[in-house]
């Protein structure tokens, strides 16, 4: 090393000691110096060629760079196979072609970052050389890991599973097996010789005090071997580091450690240590999720790894990366996923190796712009520094005939020259030949082409990375995913220093809108940022975007920034409102003189608006306050009941009144759902739903956490609960859409769901969950809590239950019909038209579905003393109550079939309908025949009302939800016991409906493959249907198809009556499903 270069570190160093943590901020180039320019025409990329381009790498607006080893190899594993730690490979120039190149990149703001291969290094070093020809135990042989045999660490996985058949190699020389745990030619350096570490660190220096800034640490996990274990994440290993780094603060300043530790995001946590270990570490299972998070659609991949993810030491750091110079590695993942993954990005069996996909990102992404660019916005907002892979910036393509990982290291493209602008030599004589297809070939895509096109991608993700280094948030601020009922688009937030920044990404190959929760931002306008364009302010209600296919944007929220001149924000709020006056709490206005106006104005325009009121069809005659009981704590919340009497019924509903002060601004939805204006004083407010304030859950979940019982004249208010984590402060998130019923989740921990209609009687919902939960069953959300009203006869009524906050990919229905979508496309309108549907993931989730069904209803099953749970066999009076039951709603679907209606002028459903009820006589003596299937068979308590959407898709497996059963139903017959069969055809009628919307799908799409697609429907149908009923068996046993039939002609009845009176348009799925299965059943009949 020139002594003139040593004085020049110490200039460099004390310039770059500015920032300690400038690893947070940067944006790391991956490059490989014999694939990126070659300057002697040689064939092989050196350094004067990488410092020739360090202009253009600076363009781009990173900010350090990552080299491959350049150091002297076989090159049999492109370099990782180190023969000389201190040397420099020969073709790529030599120590002080690194020394200008380093000083350069520094000269121009770039760090430099480079390889430390410590767990290994090729049989052609000389420590090898020298170890496999000294005698055992001593201290040259005891630099690597030798055996007398090939059996020991046989709990040792195989990484390579292409090339090695095991971890031990037989060297002849030394007479006996050596360790490595990757290539054969790459023998495992031996840490438990202290000698090692000593060498290690003195490589460490010398690159170091050459100037490099960063080193990549390559597969630490593996650096010690213990007998009994798998040899991955030893404490050892962890000591090695806290040694490595410790010679590292001593002797150096601004400098950094990075890990390749390929493990699940708790195992790579370890090498932080406490802050005295790497500085950063690759979050490896995060990028695998990102690639499928855009084949499935759903944010979920990405969302659920990242609440999987630990917090890692404040001056530590992930990095980021969508490829890398290895094959897109798939280790850190399910073998499910795993399959998945193989099968949408590398369904040619070329393209794989070992564990993993061996592409790039433009061939990964088919060569769609779109989610090539959507892609590069996950990384660069993603937490953690992100790492772009040299040519991904032009959307190179690669070469999966090459061998091993080369097919992605191939040469950089700088122009439509020869060799494409890399190189002078001839073609035969370069490091890897260049691409030369005609889609990713040199002569579409180079550099020289894309700086002079100012939509190119190179020029896009220029302005990007210009955008995102203007912000600190996205390299060191906090991630806060948003919960959007679209699970299609991923919102979160990056937070940093008073610095909020809002992402959304439409993961969807179609066009999305969203509504987000932005109500803590009110009054705040989101500023797009890669054009400062404001957007209208954000307001208390939810803020709707809409995306294109793989859309995008980054907002910076701004407090004291103007919407648009064009912008409208609407208030939320009624322009005219009542106005109470309050000399007392909230009860005042239940009582004279203002009860009055409430019952007679306020409520009835209120909740003729309301989803959840079940009356809106029918004429509102009048509104009455029957009573109201006070809040444990609460001054300003009522628990109201109200009498609802309309033209067809009376009915009580629970609507809690609170009030919502005009300057507390907490409560998002609070002022939205106000029915009036509120004074007390010079204090105004307004007089809202109490169920959307935090003063009303923070007092429900009080009375649980204690299990209060508050006495009232209008009845005893009894909280019953079992134990719970969710705190005082835990956060409150309210649903932005109003449902059948109101629920709020509390601290991710409890969802607590507020009965709006009140009946006497023990509420099914409370009653199931907590049976299951006290049984064991693992499917249901635990019970947690139960509010009721007891009359002073002791009558009970439900007003909330509790239960536990599930984390889920959503509702059955929702992810079977995105799941239709896919096949649709991918498999109709992409693929071989005579190619097999593979229905696998669906059959997996409904044989999952099947079986989870079938063990509910064992446990429900179970012999108990409490009468209501107790199992029943059905005798005679049972079967004939069971025929009238079924003969009656059939008798009503006739006559709703006789009635006729707009609905008759639908692809002949008129014909088929009078069809069915010329059939009337058959149908009923049908219904008789089937019934007496029911003989002998055990009733139990079943949920009632099941279809998909009663289910939630929590990865690899299901929860059942809403026990409440049918809510038209009085509370006895929901709570009455019935044949488990009746769920399993509930459960089979919603794949028709599935099905029947799938079709309506596939009839859309383009000329000439619409009956294909609609086939593959129908096939889905028979396959979903017969998986989950084989699912269902598999536990249950055989089950007599009679009585299935019975029940599935019953839901059929049931479905017509039920779409004829709300959803007339729908009434063709089950009056085609209700034919079917009479054409089957009086065909089958003797």
């Amino acid at each position: 090393m020139s002594v003139a270069y040593l004085a020049d570190d110490h200039a460099a160093d004390t310039a770059q000691t500015a920032n300690p943590q400038w690893y947070k901020d940067a944006v790391i180039y991956q490059l490989h110096v014999k694939s990126f320019f070659d300057s002697n025409d040689d064939g092989v990329g050196d350094f004067k060629g990488l410092s020739a381009k360090l202009d253009y790498i600076a363009s781009l607006g990173v900010n350090a760079i990552w080299l491959l080893p350049f150091y002297p190899s076989p090159r049999r594993d492109d370099g990782y196979d180190i023969a000389d730690y201190r040397g420099v490979h020969p073709e790529y120039g030599d120590f002080d072609d690194v020394k200008r190149f380093i000083d350069e990149a520094h000269s121009r703001g770039m760090r430099v970052i480079t390889e430390l291969v410590i767990n290994h290094t090729s049989d052609q070093h000389p420590w090898f050389q020298a170890a496999r020809r000294a005698p055992p135990g001593s201290p040259e042989r005891d630099f690597y890991v030798w055996s007398d045999n090939d059996t020991a660490y046989d709990g040792t996985r195989i990484i390579f599973l292409d090339t090695e058949t095991s971890n031990w190699s037989w060297d002849p020389v030394a007479g006996a097996y050596y360790w490595h745990r990757f290539y054969s030619h790459q023998p495992d350096l031996n840490f438990d010789n202290p000698k090692v570490l000593e060498e290690i660190l003195s490589v460490m220096r010398y690159w170091l005090e050459a100037g490099v800034d960063g080193l990549r640490l390559d597969a630490i996990p593996y650096l010690i071997e213990r007998e009994g274990t798998n040899n991955e994440n030893l404490p050892e290993t962890h000591d090695v580091l806290k040694a490595i780094r410790a010679h590292l603060d001593e002797n150096f300043q601004d400098r950094m450690l990075l890990a390749e530790a390929n493990q699940w995001p708790e195992d790579t946590q370890q090498y932080f240590g406490d802050g005295d270990e790497c500085h950063m570490a690759f979050h490896f299972p995060l990028m695998p999720r990102m690639y499928m998070a855009i084949a499935q659609e759903d944010r979920f991949p990405i969302t659920d790894i990242m609440r999987q993810t630990p917090d890692i030491p404040e001056a530590c750091q992930w990095a980021i990366f969508l490829r890398n110079h290895d094959e897109l590695t798939l280790e850190m993942v399910t073998n499910k996923e795993r399959d998945y993954l193989w099968s949408v990005y590398a369904s040619e069996s070329r393209a794989r190796i070992n564990l993993g996909i061996r592409r790039r990102l433009a061939p990964l992404m088919e060569r769609d712009r779109r989610r090539v660019e959507l892609m590069n916005c996950l990384l660069l907002t993603m937490p953690g520094t992100p790492v772009i892979y040299y040519g991904d910036e032009l959307g190179m393509g690669d070469n999966i005939y090459l061998g091993d990982r080369d097919g992605v290291r191939t040469p950089m493209q700088w122009s439509p020259d020869r060799n494409g602008g890399f190189s002078r030599a001839d073609p035969a004589s370069l490091v890897l030949p260049a691409i030369m297809d005609p889609l990713y070939g040199f002569q579409a895509i180079n550099v020289e082409a894309q700086s002079k096109d100012s939509h190119s991608l190179l020029n896009w993700l220029r302005r990007m990375l210009a955008v995102r280094q203007r912000h600190s948030a996205f390299g060191r601020g906090t991630l806060r995913f948003l919960r959007p009922q679209n699970r299609k688009v991923m919102a979160y937030l990056r937070e940093h220093e008073g610095d909020t920044i809002l992402c959304v990404a439409n993961l969807a190959r179609t066009a999305q809108a969203v509504e987000l929760d932005l109500s803590e931002f009110a009054g705040w306008a989101p500023m797009e940022m890669s054009g400062s364009t404001p957007f209208p302010p954000i307001g208390q209600l939810t803020y709707l975007l809409t995306l294109p296919p793989y859309g995008f944007h980054w907002f910076q929220l701004c407090e004291k920034t103007d919407g648009p001149s064009w912008s409208t924000a609407p208030s939320g709020v009624q322009a005219e409102q009542h106005t109470f006056v309050l000399r007392g709490d909230v009860a005042t206005v239940v009582e004279p003189p203002h009860r009055m106006v409430l019952e007679s104005e306020v409520l009835p325009n209120w909740m003729s608006g309301r989803r959840w009121f079940q009356g809106k069809d029918a004429e509102l005659l009048a509104t009455r306050v029957n009573g109201y009981s006070p809040l444990p704590g609460a001054a300003n919340q009522i628990l109201a009941e109200l009498e609802v009497e309309t033209s067809t019924e009376t009915a009580a509903y629970l609507v809690p009144l609170g009030v919502a002060w005009e300057d507390d601004v907490g409560d998002p939805y609070a002022h939205n759902f106000a029915m009036a204006r509120v004074r007390r004083g010079a204090r105004v407010g307004d007089l809202t739903d109490g169920f959307l304030t935090t003063e009303f859950v923070r007092s429900v979940m009080a009375g649980l956490r204690t299990n209060a019982r508050v006495a009232s004249p209008f009845g005893d208010i009894a909280f019953t609960s079992a134990a719970f984590e969710a705190g005082d402060d835990a956060e409150i998130e309210w649903s932005s859409a109003e449902q059948s019923n109101s629920s709020v989740i509390i601290g991710r921990e409890v969802v607590l769901k507020l009965l709006r209609k009140v009946v006497p009687g023990v509420h099914p919902e409370a009653e199931m969950t907590r049976v299951l939960s006290d049984r064991g069953y693992p499917h249901v959300p635990a019970f947690v809590g139960e509010v009721r009203r007891i009359d002073a006869d002791g009558t009970p009524h439900t007003l909330m239950v509790a239960q536990a906050f599930i984390y889920s990919q959503g509702d059955g229905w929702a992810w079977t019909q995105d799941y239709l979508t896919r096949v649709i496309d991918d498999l109709v309108l992409a693929g071989d038209p005579n190619a097999t549907p593979d229905f696998a993931s669906y059959m997996a989730f409904a044989r999952v579905l099947g079986r989870s069904l079938a063990e509910m209803h064992a446990v429900l099953a179970q012999p108990t003393d409490d009468a209501a749970f107790a199992p029943e066999t059905m005798d005679k009076d049972a079967v004939e109550a069971l025929r009238a039951g079924v003969a009656r709603q059939v008798e009503d679907a006739l006559a709703v079939l006789e009635r006729g209606g707009d609905w008759t002028e639908q692809d002949n459903l008129g014909a088929l309908a009078e069809r069915l009820v010329q059939r009337r006589d058959d149908l009923l003596a049908l219904v008789s025949r089937l019934s007496g299937a029911a003989t002998g068979q055990v009733r139990t308590r079943i949920h009632g009302d099941l279809h998909l959407g009663q289910v939630l898709v929590t990865g690899g497996g299901v929860t059942f939800i809403d026990f409440e059963g049918e809510p038209a139903k009085p509370l006895e017959a929901r709570r009455a016991k019935a044949s488990p069969l009746r769920d399993v055809a509930g459960m089979l009628r919603s794949f028709d409906y599935a099905a029947a919307l799938g079709a309506v799908a596939a009839a859309g799409v383009a000329q000439g493959v619409q009956d294909r697609a609609v086939d593959v429907v129908s096939q889905f149908e028979v396959m979903a249907s017969e998986t989950f009923l084989e699912g269902y068996q598999a536990v249950a046993g055989e089950q007599p198809r009679a009585l299935l039939d019975l029940f599935l002609l019953e839901k059929a009845a049931y479905e017509v009556s039920y779409e004829a009176a709300n959803r007339p348009g729908w009434l063709g799925t089950p009056l085609r499903g209700l034919a079917a299965t009479i054409d089957r059943l009086l065909e089958d009949a003797p």
